[in-house]
């Protein structure tokens, strides 16, 4: 039987923070006192014998640690990990090799670190030196090697020692696209084989495609565990969250000019209910402007959409749509569509008023930005509504 278990894994890190104050100091290499950073806060999860399972979040929320401590190579200062079969560790570039050794001499000095003797290294190498494509290489320092020719001898050393349990930490981006494919039929076939991986990535697509359960880590603590297109949605939402509080901050901006005869107050985006600044691509969109004007006026309200990169995407105004507007003292304006049809990206609104002759009352230039979210797959600006048939 093959199991990983982690109940209630913590982990704290103590950091000495150099401090120099003067130059007479800097010898003496005055310290501030060491810092506790909790790395890693009440973890509970298993995997099952021959599953697949993925662990998502953003850098630096704990997942190479918990890795580390599941592999072996760090242990946890709270709780208890138990795990079952030869593990092989795929963490961060270069670890587990001795740069001045080539790479023929870290084959044999990886396997032995996993258990494996000269006869059984020998017996899986030309394995090994055919799936890593190293060429001449192999007898050269791996103190030479790019990234990738150190993905490619890793990949092939974990893949071909037969373990039981697989972790495999982000390394699988650092390879071309040719290595990437060949790594990924080779988890297919490990999946084939009911061996148990652990995935650590942030191509999110690759991990729904490879795994059915996960966990979600964040800061250190668990946000989301089981399903795994439960927990791909809450993190897309713990990123949209970070997003919103990002662009909130950052707006208005932009110019700003016109005579002020009429004047909008503010601008607000909806998406069916409260204002927001995310968007989904094909949901309901509103842009409410508030204006205030110094007394009854014919006036015009317009808008215009940009992509983030300040192409021109959509725009229009009350004249051009026949809706003639009267102000008063103080209103609100609408701009809505039922069904957004752009695509996901970041865009900038301009907003402006402006008398029927044109005379500009009040006029703001990409001081609003909002983000269109949903799936990606599809290129350019808009969607087109359209369908395949064949015959």
């Amino acid at each position: 039987m093959l199991a990983i278990r982690a109940e209630h894994v913590s982990k704290t890190y103590r950091i000495r923070r150099e401090r120099t104050r003067t130059l007479k100091e800097w010898a003496l290499r005055q310290y501030a006192p060491a810092k506790e950073v909790r790395a890693l806060r009440d973890v509970s999860f298993g995997v099952e014998p021959g599953e697949t399972y993925g662990i998502v979040g953003a850098n630096g929320s704990g997942k190479s640690t918990l890795l580390k401590l599941i592999a072996g190579t760090s242990r946890p200062t709270a709780g208890t990990i138990e795990t079952k079969g030869r593990i092989s560790a795929l963490l961060e570039l270069g670890a587990g090799f001795h740069p001045d050794f080539t790479g023929r001499e870290n084959v044999y000095l990886n396997a032995s670190i996993l258990g494996f003797s000269r006869k059984e290294t020998e017996r899986v190498l030309p394995d090994i030196i055919g799936f890593a494509e190293l060429g001449d290489f192999l007898d050269a320092a791996v103190k030479t090697y790019s990234s990738g020719m150190y993905t490619r001898l890793a990949f092939a050393v974990a893949a071909f020692v037969d373990p039981d349990v697989l972790l495999i930490d982000e390394i699988l981006a650092v390879g071309d696209e040719y290595f990437q494919r060949k790594c990924f039929a080779k988890l297919n076939e490990f999946r084939a084989r009911r061996k148990t991986i652990c995935f650590v990535s942030h191509d999110l697509a690759a991990v729904q495609r490879l795994c059915r359960r996960g966990l979600l880590l964040s800061n250190g603590e668990v946000r989301a565990e089981g399903d795994i297109k439960r927990v791909v949605e809450a993190y897309a939402e713990l990123v949209e969250a970070q997003e919103q509080h990002l662009i909130a901050g950052a707006a208005p901006r932009g110019d700003r000019w016109g005579t002020g005869e009429v004047r909008i107050e503010g601008v607000s985006i909806h998406s069916g209910g409260e204002a927001t600044w995310l968007v989904p691509s094909g949901g309901p969109f509103e842009a409410r402007l508030r204006y205030a004007s110094d007394g009854a006026r014919d006036a015009i309200f317009g808008l215009t959409i940009y992509r983030d990169d300040g192409m021109g995407v959509y725009g229009t105004n009350t004249e051009v749509d026949g809706l003639v507007v009267r102000t008063e003292r103080a209103g609100v304006v609408t701009f809505r569509s039922e069904r957004l049809p752009l695509l996901p990206g970041q865009y900038e609104l301009d907003v402006a008023v402006v008398s029927p002759d044109h005379h500009t009352y009040d006029y703001h230039s990409k001081r609003y930005t909002f983000r269109v979210t949903g799936p990606a797959g599809e290129l350019g600006t808009s969607r087109i509504e359209h369908r395949w048939e064949t015959s």
